[in-house]
């Protein structure tokens, strides 16, 4: 999706529709499959494998308690996989065009700015973690469980590294609060049909099972 505004509220509906029924969540699986290649990067994702082993671990430990397990492993699955997909998604800029054309030019610059570092530094450490791997791998080693609180404290000091060079730069620079920025927004008939089709998921997510299939109980 190319217009940042229809995305915020696509993945506010889809992910409020999750939560609410495991048929909203049904629908916003088949959602997701619209845009398959973001979908493929985003379950190859070795962040998301992870995520998923630990929430498949609570709903394993909440089915066994007596609770539906089963449901809390779809629902919350699917919101983290929109998640990750609309993280992919994701282009230089656009959340500080989003947060202007939302919050006003002061208070959405600074907003923005922020969310633009913040998710430019999960792109970067994405990128180490996978140097990383291929060093390991061309060193004929595996990753192995020792080794992953070390990898750990490495990226976490290297990001702290790089935020405490990127405020320093903006001191210099002489920047305090707010700045000049014009939203520009791209919006295609793909991006309308899907954000169309996010509300609707909504909406039905709030009707009971019997009415979607109109069944006789």
């Amino acid at each position: 999706m190319q217009d940042t505004r229809i995305r915020l509220v696509s993945f506010i509906s889809l992910s409020i529709a999750t939560f609410l029924s495991v048929i909203g969540a049904a629908l916003t699986l088949a959602w997701l499959f619209l845009p398959p290649s973001t979908l493929k990067e985003a379950v190859k994702s070795v962040a998301f494998l992870g995520v998923m082993i630990f929430v498949s671990i609570v709903a394993g430990a909440t089915q066994l308690a007596g609770n539906d397990g089963i449901s809390y492993f779809i629902r919350t699955g699917v919101i983290i996989l929109l998640a990750f997909s609309v993280y992919r998604e994701w282009h230089p800029g656009e959340y500080l065009d989003l947060s202007v054309w939302l919050f006003g030019t002061k208070a959405g610059f600074d907003i923005g700015l922020a969310v633009e570092m913040s998710v430019q530094g999960l792109h970067e450490t994405s990128r180490e973690l996978s140097r990383i791997r291929k060093a390991i791998s061309l060193k004929g080693l595996g990753l192995e469980f020792r080794l992953i609180p070390v990898l750990g404290f490495l990226l976490i000091h290297t990001r702290l590294m790089r935020a405490h060079n990127q405020a320093d730069l903006l001191a210099i620079r002489g920047f305090r609060s707010g700045g000049s920025c014009c939203p520009v927004f791209r919006t295609s008939n793909r991006d309308i049909v899907m954000g169309i089709l996010a509300i609707l998921i909504l909406s039905v997510s709030f009707m009971p099972v019997r009415d979607i299939f109109i069944l006789q109980i």
